[in-house]
C-alpha cells in the first residue's frame, strides 16, 4: 500500500476542528456567552438563502478538515483563500454596522487556517499575503468598534437595576439644571454627567463625591456648585487647571469622554439628552378628551406633558433635519411603523427647545 509522502498539515487539521466545533456550539446555543456586543444578535439570525451563516461555517470547516485529511493542502488553501475573501466583505458590512463577536472568532479561525494551508502548500512564496493583510487591518477596526460598544457610559450615581431613562446633562447648563430641579420626581432615570467647559470637570468631581456620602443628585450638584469657585476666579486658579492631571481626575475625563461621544454618536450637539429605553410612561397616562369646538377657529393642544429642556422630540420620516411643523405625518414607507392610531383625532404633538 502506497502512502502519501506529502505532510500532513497538523496545525490547520487542528484549526479547521476547531472552527467546526465553535459554528455548532454557536448554531445550536446562540453563543450569548460570548455575545458581548449588539453584532452578535445582528448576526445570529442571518441566512442567505434560508442558509445561516453558522450553518455555512459548519459545511466549510468540515470540508476544510476533510481536504486536511487526504493532505490535499493546495485544494484546502484555494477554499480557504475563497472563504477568507467571503470574511473580508462581512467585516466590511460589520465596520458599517456593528462588530460581532462571534463572527470575529470564526473569521480568526479562518484566517488562521488560511495561513497554516499556505505555509503547507507554498512554501516558496513571499512570506505576506494581500488578502491576509487586508483582512487583519479590517479586523483590528472591528475589534476596536467592540473595545468601544464596551465602554459603557459612566454614571456617579449608585446601581439602581435597569432603568428605563437615560439622561446626559452638564451641571453649568441652565436647560440642565431645570431638568434637575425634577430630579426627584423621576425616579426611573439614571444621570450622566457630561462637561461644558474645565469648570464641568470638577463640578462633577464634587458632585460624584457628594453623591457617594448618600446626598441625592440634585442637592450634590447645589454642593457641588458652591464648593467649585465661580467664573472668572475659577480660570484665575492655576492649581485647579494643574489638579486636571492628577490620576483620578484623568481617569474622571476618560469616562466623561465616553459619556459625550455617546451623545455624539446618537445625532445630538445639545444637552440635556434624553433617551428612552421603550414607551415612556406618560405617553401611556390618560388624556383629557378635547372638547368639540363649534368652529374650526382653535385645534385645541394634546394633554401630554412637556418636559423642559427635552428639544425637539422627533421628525417625520427620520431622514429630515427639520421637526415637523404642520403636525403632518407622510404616509409609511418601508419598514416604519404607523403609530398615527397613538394620537387621539382632534389634537396634535408640539415640540419645543431650550437653548
Amino acid at each position: 500500500m502506497l502512502r502519501s509522502t506529502r505532510p500532513f498539515p497538523l496545525a490547520a487539521a487542528a484549526l479547521c476542528l476547531a472552527g467546526l466545533l465553535f459554528c455548532l456550539w454557536v448554531f445550536f446555543t446562540g453563543g450569548r456567552q460570548l455575545c458581548l456586543t449588539d453584532g452578535c444578535s445582528l448576526f445570529q439570525d442571518f441566512s442567505l438563502a434560508g442558509i445561516s451563516l453558522w450553518q455555512a461555517g459548519s459545511v466549510l470547516f468540515v470540508v476544510l478538515l476533510i481536504l486536511a485529511l487526504l493532505r490535499l493542502s493546495r485544494a484546502a488553501f484555494l477554499l480557504a483563500a475563497l472563504a477568507l475573501a467571503a470574511d473580508v466583505l462581512l467585516l466590511i458590512i460589520m465596520v458599517f454596522t456593528a462588530p460581532c463577536v462571534n463572527c470575529l472568532i470564526v473569521g480568526a479561525l479562518i484566517a488562521l487556517s488560511f495561513l497554516a494551508f499556505r505555509r503547507d502548500s507554498v512554501p516558496f512564496r513571499a512570506p505576506r499575503s494581500a488578502l491576509a493583510t487586508l483582512w487583519l487591518v479590517l479586523f483590528i477596526v472591528n475589534f476596536g468598534g467592540v473595545l468601544r460598544d464596551l465602554a459603557e457610559p459612566w454614571s456617579p450615581m449608585p446601581e439602581a437595576g435597569q432603568t428605563s431613562v437615560q439622561v446626559y446633562f452638564s451641571p453649568s447648563c441652565p436647560a440642565c439644571r431645570t431638568l434637575l430641579s425634577q430630579a426627584d420626581t423621576l425616579t426611573d432615570a439614571r444621570w450622566y454627567p457630561v462637561p461644558e467647559d474645565t469648570r464641568d470637570i470638577w463640578l462633577i468631581a464634587s458632585m460624584s463625591e457628594y453623591l457617594r456620602q448618600g446626598a441625592h443628585l440634585r442637592e450634590a450638584v447645589e454642593k457641588a456648585q458652591q464648593s467649585v469657585p465661580p467664573l472668572p476666579d475659577f480660570n484665575e486658579d492655576v492649581s485647579l487647571r494643574l489638579g486636571l492631571l492628577r490620576p483620578d481626575m484623568l481617569l474622571l475625563q476618560v469616562r466623561l469622554w465616553r459619556n459625550h461621544a455617546h451623545v455624539l454618536a446618537a445625532g445630538s450637539d445639545r444637552l440635556p439628552f434624553v433617551e428612552f429605553m421603550g414607551l415612556p410612561s406618560f405617553l401611556t397616562a390618560p388624556r383629557k378628551s378635547a372638547p368639540k369646538l363649534s368652529a374650526p377657529a382653535e385645534v385645541p393642544q394634546n394633554t401630554i406633558p412637556e418636559l423642559p429642556g427635552l428639544g425637539v422630540a422627533g421628525f417625520c420620516d427620520g431622514e429630515s433635519e427639520e421637526p415637523c411643523e404642520d403636525g403632518a405625518m407622510p404616509s409609511a414607507t418601508g419598514n416604519l411603523i404607523d403609530t398615527s392610531g397613538m394620537i387621539p383625532e382632534g389634537t396634535t404633538l408640539s415640540s419645543s427647545s431650550e437653548q
